[in-house]
């Protein structure tokens, strides 16, 4: 898995990518503490667009981020997920722990220096 991140006006956006389970973990626990939970920013948001697999494992993982952010006294959500990981939340009953969003709604909320999207979206109405 590949993750990357954006810093974005009062959040910071996690990217993920690839598959999310048990090999994957550790990196993303590592890089989450080193980048959304010691930063400045009020809000970490989870984008799964680019996510194409979940196990159980990556599923406690992001139960563990959700956990560590509100220790920190952080907003802590998720976007983004294609309709089988969204299925797997909802299988699960996690959909009412955690928040989820659109990314153009988190986009906006949270606008970032150089958000192409979301720049074309407001030029497209």
């Amino acid at each position: 898995m590949e993750i990357t991140h954006n810093l974005r006006t009062d959040a910071v956006e996690i990217i993920p990518e690839g598959k999310f389970d048990i090999s994957e973990t550790e990196k993303f626990d590592s890089y989450l503490n080193k980048i959304a939970l010691t930063s400045e920013s009020k809000v970490i948001g989870i984008n799964l667009q680019k996510i194409e697999y979940i196990d159980s494992s990556g599923l406690g993982c992001l139960i563990k981020a959700l956990n560590a952010a509100k220790n920190k006294d952080k907003e802590f959500c998720i976007f983004g997920a294609q309709p089988k990981i969204q299925n797997i939340f909802q299988v699960a009953r996690l959909e009412k722990f955690f928040s989820f969003t659109t990314p153009i709604e988190f986009k906006s909320k949270y606008p970032s220096s150089d958000d192409k999207e979301l720049d074309s979206f407001i030029e497209s109405l």
